[in-house]
């Protein structure tokens, strides 16, 4: 993020992502489909897993375009990053395992890490 401000300074224009927060609105198709929703009074918890419907479209995408075949039941939708990555954390991650990372990271990626007792490494 440092490098970041210093490159805003000298007038570079920097797009930010690194916080979930972009300077630009969302797709118009994923604002009709949320009013939609909206509409339609879907606005309870989904299963815990995801939208089944949701990861069925996930499935059928990766069949189509790669031809790879994964069962919708292997697949999880987090309602975020911090979800997903405490997840794979918890499943891949042991005490004291070194954790290679990139520079710039999703900022909380560190704390996942020191959470399961390992180390992240640059």
């Amino acid at each position: 993020m440092q490098r970041a401000r210093e490159l805003e300074h000298q007038g570079h224009k920097v797009i930010h992502m690194e916080v979930g927060e972009p300077d630009f609105s969302s797709a118009e198709p994923i604002i009709e489909a949320a009013k939609a929703s909206l509409d339609r009074g879907l606005t309870q918890y989904t299963a815990a897993t995801g939208i089944i419907e949701l990861r069925q479209a996930l499935s059928e995408h990766y069949q189509d375009q790669y031809g790879v075949e994964v069962d919708y039941r292997r697949i999880l939708i987090t309602p975020g990053a911090s979800g997903g990555l405490t997840l794979l954390a918890n499943m891949l991650v042991g005490q004291g395992d070194g954790v290679l990372i990139s520079d710039p990271a999703y900022p909380c990626v560190r704390n996942f890490i020191y959470l399961m007792a390992a180390e992240p490494q640059l």
